[in-house]
């Protein structure tokens, strides 16, 4: 771990570029204050186009569907913050990873059900067959 470095206030705070570049923040980032800290984190790009080429509307009803259900397994409330999201994380701890390392995480969990497409058996079935599950 790097020799942690104090920074004086003074008018203002200054860090100096070789600090940022090192801590690979990338051209943008943002600042988060809270009591007792103040974090300065890369800048988290928005993606412009939705997962399967769902609509805004569509995502926002799936979105507020998946929250009822959510909210409905904790008896109405928020799952708690110390609450392990997934691969062990809590929601906080997930959303400060890294881009890159969230796809790592992503690629982990899908691994785990990965069933390549062409292993699935082939079947025949009637035209008014309904899917199980």
């Amino acid at each position: 771990m790097a020799e942690p470095i104090v920074l004086e206030e003074r008018k203002g705070l200054w860090i100096e570029e070789q600090l940022l570049r090192q801590a690979r923040l990338g051209e943008r980032f943002r600042v988060v204050v809270e009591p007792g800290e103040i974090r300065i984190l890369p800048e988290r790009t928005v993606a412009t186009t939705l997962p399967y080429g769902a609509t805004e509307d569509e995502a926002r009803t799936a979105l507020a569907e998946v929250r009822e259900e959510v909210t409905a397994l904790y008896g109405g409330q928020a799952p708690p913050p110390d609450q392990p999201y997934f691969g062990g994380l809590t929601w906080r701890e997930y959303q400060d990873l890294s881009e890159e390392e969230r796809r790592a995480l992503w690629d982990r969990i899908y691994a785990d059900f990965a069933v390549g497409i062409e292993t699935v058996e082939e079947r025949d079935v009637r035209p008014d067959a309904l899917v199980a599950g």
